[in-house]
């Protein structure tokens, strides 16, 4: 009798465990990310800040809205806001979004981490060949 009871708490304890395998739920979840940056275009030092909202819908489908403005010389422009639907996959830890853009989750900050590489004009207008995005839970 004994060995059935330590059996069934021993059971019962690695389930417990195992059941927080998945560190985060993202259906019905909105994440925000901002970007800033210098740079310096036909000479001119300009300020530009990018807010990105990725609301995930459901088990596959999300929506993000991407602003966009830059300032030079007193002024600042904004852009239209960007809005984009799409579908992702996420197995707890990793994802990608439309098949192409990686993202992973970082269960030590609670952040989800995107990469985007950049290439030509726009690497020499950031001054860097990537940008690194991470989202907060909202």
């Amino acid at each position: 009798m004994k060995r059935n009871v330590f059996f069934t708490l021993a059971v019962a304890f690695v389930m417990l465990l195992t059941s927080c395998g998945k560190e985060v739920s993202l259906p019905g979840t909105t994440w925000k990310a901002n970007y800033t940056n210098n740079i310096t275009v036909e000479g001119i030092a300009a300020d530009v800040a990018m807010d990105m909202t990725i609301k995930f819908i459901d088990e596959t489908k999300y929506a993000m809205d991407v602003n966009v403005s830059m300032s030079a010389m007193g002024q600042t422009l904004y852009s239209d806001r960007d809005s984009d639907e799409g579908t992702y996959t996420f197995d707890g830890e990793k994802g990608v979004f439309d098949g192409e853009q990686n993202f992973t989750y970082n269960k030590d900050d609670k952040t989800i981490v995107m990469s985007f590489d950049i290439d030509g004009e726009e690497a020499q207008l950031f001054g860097t060949n990537k940008i690194t995005l991470n989202f907060k839970e909202q």
